[in-house]
């Protein structure tokens, strides 16, 4: 059975980017848990029920789920955001251990932005947290999102911080110049080979 590196960090630090790194330069797998958690609740008729009956209908556009809507909800009270991580996070630790049994490289990777948070770290061998700096993630998340600084905020501030999650990770890559990402990476490699 392949070893587990959680690949975390906060919205917008880049986790995919590296990510596509060490499968450009390595070939190792990666499973994106938030590609996997959207794919769960616009598929997964039993989720989908949970989620409408915890949110009301609102939840789903043309059987769709209703992204803006969910982010306004969650962010707004811990209570829902708790309850929607445990429905739909229970269902990606399935898909996870299925996908790993099927990999045959040495290690994979779990891109994850909330790792520490709920203890899911538990479930892994080591730890890579990305970072950057807060102003610089705002942007890309604008960017790429297309939603409001407010809302980023907030979604932000149900995360933990970067000190925190230093305590807590085994390694930590700052992502802010393509080259050096790209070096940290080429370094990381070499160390999980010989793991």
């Amino acid at each position: 059975m392949a070893k587990v590196i959680a690949l975390t960090g906060g919205i917008g630090s880049g986790k995919t980017y590296v990510a596509s790194i060490f499968w450009k330069l390595g070939g190792i797998p990666c499973f994106y848990s938030d590609f996997e958690a959207k794919k769960i609740m616009n598929r997964d008729n039993l989720v989908k029920n949970e989620i409408i009956s915890l949110l009301g209908p609102k939840s789903y556009v043309n059987n769709k789920l209703n992204s803006e809507f969910l982010r306004s909800e969650i962010f707004n009270s811990l209570i829902k955001l708790k309850k929607i991580n445990e429905l739909v996070h229970n269902q990606v630790k399935i898909n996870f251990k299925k996908w790993v049994e099927l990999q045959s490289s040495k290690y994979v990777l779990k891109e994850t932005a909330i790792l520490f948070e709920h203890n899911y770290d538990i479930d892994v061998d080591l730890s890579v947290l990305v970072i950057a700096p807060l102003k610089i993630r705002i942007e890309r998340i604008i960017k790429r999102d297309n939603i409001s600084k407010n809302k980023i905020e907030k979604i932000i501030s149900n995360q933990w911080d970067d000190k925190k999650k230093l305590h807590h990770s085994d390694y930590f890559i700052e992502n802010l110049n393509k080259s050096n990402t790209v070096k940290k990476v080429e370094t990381l490699i070499k160390v999980f080979s010989i793991i």
